[in-house]
């Protein structure tokens, strides 16, 4: 594997002591048109500190953003650029996030951002750019980095290897029974949302999607195997 520098990714990630850099991130109902080109556009909400987005909301553009990572995967193997069979790729992050009204800093430390084919780089930047912000669930807690000001603490870490697709987003809570309850209540939002969802590709993700807390932090987890991959890459793609 090729291990890439991710103090230079897309000069938005901090890793160790370094000043945040800018990123914008939006916590907004995203809709894409799958069978269009895809564009991805970073707009952090203007909203009051602390105020998170709805539960069904972040879970839903969740959702909806590995969908969408699937169908440009799609139209990458459509073309050429993408070997399920022989392409592997991590990616993993955590992000402190200032909470602020129009906020627009932030710490941001690399882990990792592996990849064989360089083809699969714009696409990997723009899922992770996606995830970045935990999609608006962890708590405002006190946060010495930023001193007076309380911040939001999440991570991710996605990557195909030879076992299948895995995505791992944790946020967290202000404590261990804020985290059960968000466990709960993104499970709850989840039935509904399944019901209700016509989408076979997108039933396959939310069948393949776990919440879970422990302790003050909540885990999502979305992982499908590597033999049920190219059914779901041929649906979405164009």
């Amino acid at each position: 594997m090729i291990l890439t520098t991710l103090g230079v990714y897309l000069g938005l990630l901090v890793v160790g002591g370094a000043a945040p850099q800018t990123f914008a991130h939006s916590a907004t109902t995203r809709n894409f048109e799958l069978v269009d080109e895809i564009e991805l556009k970073d707009d952090l909400d203007n909203k009051p500190d602390d105020e998170r987005s709805p539960v069904h909301m972040s879970l839903q553009n969740y959702l909806q953003d590995i969908e969408v990572f699937f169908a440009r995967l799609g139209r990458l193997k459509g073309s050429g650029k993408f070997d399920l069979e022989n392409d592997d790729f991590e990616v993993a992050q955590s992000t402190q996030l200032p909470c602020v009204a129009a906020n627009r800093t932030g710490s941001y430390t690399a882990a990792k951002f592996e990849l064989r084919n360089e083809s699969l780089r714009s696409t990997l930047e723009s899922f992770s750019k996606l995830l970045t912000d935990g999609y608006s669930l962890a708590d405002c807690l006190p946060n010495a980095r930023f001193g007076d000001t309380e911040a939001t603490n999440s991570k991710f870490d996605f990557k195909l290897d030879k076992t299948g697709f895995f995505v791992h987003v944790s946020v967290k809570k202000r404590s261990p029974q804020d985290a059960a309850y968000l466990a709960s209540d993104l499970a709850k939002t989840y039935a509904r949302l399944k019901s209700v969802e016509p989408s076979a590709g997108r039933l396959a993700i939310y069948e393949a999607t776990t919440f879970k807390s422990q302790n003050d932090q909540v885990f999502i987890v979305t992982r499908l195997p590597r033999a049920g991959l190219d059914p779901l890459l041929a649906t979405n793609a164009k």
